[in-house]
């Protein structure tokens, strides 16, 4: 009998690890890749969208060009700024930024306010001979 009891508490043990198992997995599932994608842009793209300073050619192969062309879904990385961060950053400098690095925002998106022009990238440089 006591086998028995033990077998059942085993079993129980052992359904209840692998729904807790399957309930961290659909946790991490639900990630927000959006603000995940926000905070690696403004790490990583500071200096090219700040509102006073940033230079909004990144080298394509910085690590803001990266981000930017990594990110899941780029549309949705500037719903994520905060209104502190756009007080700080140019939308117009991120937008710039998006197409420079090949993820470009599309042309009459609306973000807090800006509306995204057609934008056209200067010619690359002269090749030195």
């Amino acid at each position: 009998m006591n086998n028995a009891k033990v077998a059942g508490v085993l079993c129980f043990l052992v359904l209840v690890a692998l729904s807790s198992c399957s309930l961290h997995a659909r946790a991490a599932n639900d990630i927000d890749h959006c603000l995940l994608d926000k905070k690696k842009v403004m790490r990583d793209c500071w200096h090219h969208i700040e509102k006073k300073l940033g230079d909004q050619y990144p080298p394509l192969h910085s690590a803001c060009c990266n981000t930017i062309r990594d990110a899941k879904d780029i549309h949705c990385v500037y719903d994520r700024f905060t209104a502190h961060e756009l007080t700080l950053l140019s939308l117009a400098k991120f937008a710039m930024a998006t197409h420079v690095c090949g993820n470009g925002l599309h042309i009459d998106t609306h973000c807090a306010g800006y509306r995204v022009p057609e934008i056209k990238l200067p010619p690359p440089p002269a090749a030195s001979t």
